[in-house]
């Protein structure tokens, strides 16, 4: 048998992975500081199972539609604008970035993504057939990250690109698409590009004041939203797309979008039909997850600001950056962390960082939790500073 290219595996494990898989043969526990799954930190809503359980009767009948039940859509115009029939339904936003690649670009042409960027989007499009071109954003501190107009516009140059990806705020950089809105609306009108925003962290703001492109009307623009991360509960399984922009627009996109949603059906009827008492649990739910990842940014700041270190400004999200005395590469420290302090991090080049020392870590951990954590990874830090000098 023969895989299709696209599907081959793209060679071996790292080494950090190769270190990560011997000491769990061996028995030996690593504490994960870059853990970003919710349901290991209790931060799932515990309203989640109960209310899905009062729905279960409502998905006895199957009525099948490719944006979703009508109630559910209903539900989510209501509370974040729009008209319910723009809002396509998905099992998460992962196959909501493949319906719109394949709905946006043919197999050879390609999406211009951010950089740094979560490395999920590139294996995404390649599944679709579809390229990726990034263009990149650089960070200032305090200021933040600002986007780099020139390699955008070389990205949104090029013949092959359909759309932009903007993710806002961004993974791991937590920057909210704010002053530079209008530069990416000037250039995806100019070359008649569409915009996937990826708003799936919008609603924890940190340091900064959340924005949003959702409801758009400039240029065709597809919000993308999930409740993975407004009730911490990844298990769900639903997420959700909105259109909007020039009414020109509109019609072609939602008859493209309706043939793939249709092919695929892939919404679990449970939670669809809890969807609005769901939304119901979001405000407090956010609330309480905001408050931790606060709690843990400001300890963050408390034991690293001042020391050689560096906690780079996080406007929203679930990570933050941590900038360590440059001894060392960051991939060669984070095997080094692994090794010697059975800590795990994630170094800046995962992400397309290149700055020596950036090591990003999850703030979701429990307080108490994540402060061990944050100071066992000084003292290692420190430990390997001294050897080094």
């Amino acid at each position: 048998m023969r895989l299709a290219d696209r599907a081959a595996p793209r060679g071996d494990l790292n080494d950090i992975a190769r270190i990560r898989a011997a000491l769990a043969a061996q028995d030996i526990a690593v504490t994960d500081l870059s853990d970003s799954n919710p349901t290991r930190h209790r931060l799932t809503h515990p309203g989640v199972l109960p209310t899905i359980e009062k729905h279960i009767h409502d998905a006895a009948r199957y009525q099948p539609h490719p944006r979703g039940p009508a109630e559910a859509r209903e539900a989510l115009a209501a509370r974040y604008g729009g008209d319910p029939q723009d809002y396509w339904l998905t099992s998460s936003t992962s196959q909501a970035y493949a319906w719109l690649m394949t709905l946006l670009a043919d197999p050879g042409q390609a999406v211009a993504v951010p950089s740094p960027g979560y490395p999920l989007i590139p294996p995404i499009a390649r599944f679709t057939g579809v390229r990726t071109l990034d263009y990149r954003y650089h960070y200032a501190h305090p200021h933040g990250w600002i986007l780099d107009r020139r390699s955008l516009d070389e990205a949104a140059a090029d013949p092959t690109v359909r759309a932009v990806v903007a993710v806002n705020p961004g993974n791991p950089t937590g920057a909210y698409v704010d002053a530079e809105r209008g530069d990416l609306l000037d250039v995806c009108e100019e070359r008649g590009l569409a915009v996937i925003s990826d708003e799936v962290f919008g609603e924890f703001a940190l340091d900064g004041t959340p924005t949003t492109l959702a409801g758009e009307q400039r240029i065709p623009t597809f919000a993308l939203g999930g409740l993975s991360k407004l009730l911490c509960a990844p298990q769900l399984k639903l997420a959700w797309i909105r259109l909007s922009g020039p009414p020109a627009d509109l019609a072609p996109a939602r008859d493209g979008l309706d043939a793939i949603a249709d092919a695929f059906l892939p919404v679990s009827a449970p939670v669809a039909a809890a969807l609005r008492d769901l939304l119901a649990l979001v405000p407090e739910s956010v609330t309480a997850t905001r408050q931790r990842l606060a709690t843990n940014l400001a300890a963050a700041r408390a034991l690293f600001d001042g020391t050689g270190y560096r906690v780079r400004r996080c406007e929203g999200g679930w990570t933050v950056i941590v900038d360590v005395p440059r001894t060392a590469a960051s991939d060669t420290l984070a095997e080094q962390l692994l090794r010697c302090a059975r800590l795990a991090v994630h170094p800046g080049w995962f992400y397309d960082m290149p700055h020596r020392g950036a090591l990003t870590v999850s703030l979701l951990p429990e307080p108490g939790e994540f402060a061990d954590g944050m100071r066992r990874l000084k003292i290692a830090v420190d430990e390997t500073a001294d050897a080094a000098s």
